[in-house]
């Protein structure tokens, strides 16, 4: 009997809702199991059910932007890998990813949106 091997977890917050539907089927397709939100608020309660190793996130997002959800995740003690996505402000997800990388607790890489499929799986698949 073959034991199922468990999927790395890949929890998606952007409030553009195809493209997490892009970011799903990409990762689909390396073995991640995906669960995608659109809000701030909503990205907070999957995260505590969902315990995601890895984290795609738009910056600008209306509500509780990405800044603000980086903060929340260096609170909670998360410790993988985030993946800080933006179309509109490159120089806003700097804040971010300097957050991220002070903190020391989890590595952060940045995308430029439009986000190609090479870059993301190679995000996605990076240690």
């Amino acid at each position: 009997m073959v034991e199922d091997i468990p999927r790395r977890r890949l929890l998606v917050v952007d409030d553009e809702p195809a493209f997490c539907r892009f970011v799903q089927d990409v990762a689909q397709d390396i073995d991640f199991s995906v669960e995608m939100t659109t809000t701030g608020r909503e990205f907070m309660t999957t995260y505590t059910l969902f315990l995601p190793k890895t984290i795609v996130m738009d910056i600008v997002m209306p509500e509780i932007e990405g800044v603000e959800l980086t903060q929340w995740l260096i609170q909670e003690g998360f410790t993988g890998k985030l993946i800080l996505v933006t179309g509109y402000a490159p120089n806003y997800v700097a804040v971010a990813q300097r957050l991220a990388d002070a903190s020391a607790q989890f590595k952060a890489i940045t995308l430029l949106k439009p986000v190609g499929i090479d870059d993301l799986e190679a995000a996605l698949n990076e240690t």
